[in-house]
């Protein structure tokens, strides 16, 4: 890695480009020839909740005061978290080592390539289910102030896929095996989640383990906003903005504190 890249100062406007011009090459190249484009990153979780409706919507409306509309859009709203989480620190993780050629030769901030996969992805999400999920919160909480803080659950789910995918970035380089081993530790994440069953079905013995689930966090706060009755759970809702917060924070840190070792390992 050259030393420019390890000493160049704090972000500037070449390196936004830098993340713009990534994140869009990233988007042409997993959607080239594709009819739908970044349409699939909302035909995904329309599909798997089409079939988690199928298999278990009328067998848990009753969690969802008998309708099997408010489970649809429950175990959307679950499906959303879980795949943008998933393919995000995935395409993240593997994102400085696979740029390794480039790093070594320009003066760039290794922390670029994390940043632009997980962008490219905010992006298509952000055309996409984002604002579904703001619709939803106007059509069926009626409550503008639910509206309001959706885009805010949002931005802080953004905020801890984001710390999450800088730590894999950084240990990705150091452990090689870390790529596969992701791959169960977000399956883990996944079914420990309440995204197509209610939390209520989760026995109460384990159920603590579930509740320090971030993903499982988000996908609550995010129900809140997005199809929530009555008074906002304002605990749950600061208790996802303060963890994503120090997630984002210690990402960043990890990345930082190790980046100056990249040098003979990329």
């Amino acid at each position: 890695m050259s030393s420019a890249a390890l000493e160049a100062p704090g972000w500037s406007r070449r390196q936004f480009d830098i993340v713009r011009m990534s994140a869009i090459r990233q988007l042409k190249v997993r959607y080239r020839g594709t009819m739908l484009g970044v349409l699939w990153s909302f035909a995904n979780p329309i599909l798997m909740t089409g079939l988690y409706a199928l298999l278990f919507g009328t067998a848990f409306s009753s969690y969802y005061d008998g309708s099997v509309v408010r489970y649809i859009f429950s175990a959307f709203v679950g499906v959303l978290v879980v795949t943008f989480f998933s393919q995000a620190t995935s395409e993240a993780l593997v994102s400085v080592v696979s740029n390794g050629g480039l790093i070594n030769k320009i003066a760039v901030d290794p922390e670029t390539f994390p940043i632009a996969a997980i962008a490219a992805n905010t992006f298509q999400q952000s055309i996409t289910t984002f604002p579904a999920i703001i619709v939803l919160s106007i059509a069926f909480t009626h409550d503008p102030l639910r509206a309001v803080l959706a885009p805010v659950v949002l931005a802080a789910l953004v905020a801890l896929v984001t710390g999450f995918g800088l730590a894999l970035a950084a240990l990705f380089v150091f452990f090689r095996d870390f790529a596969q081993l992701w791959g169960v530790i977000s399956f883990i994440f996944w079914m420990t989640s309440p995204v197509f069953y209610p939390a209520a079905l989760v026995p109460a013995n384990v159920r603590p383990w579930f509740e320090i689930n971030p993903v499982g966090l988000a996908i609550a706060a995010l129900r809140d906003v997005a199809l929530g009755r009555g008074p906002i759970d304002g605990l749950l809702l600061t208790k996802f903005v303060v963890v994503s917060l120090v997630f984002l924070l210690a990402g960043h840190g990890i990345f930082r504190s190790r980046r100056d070792q990249f040098m003979d390992l990329l």
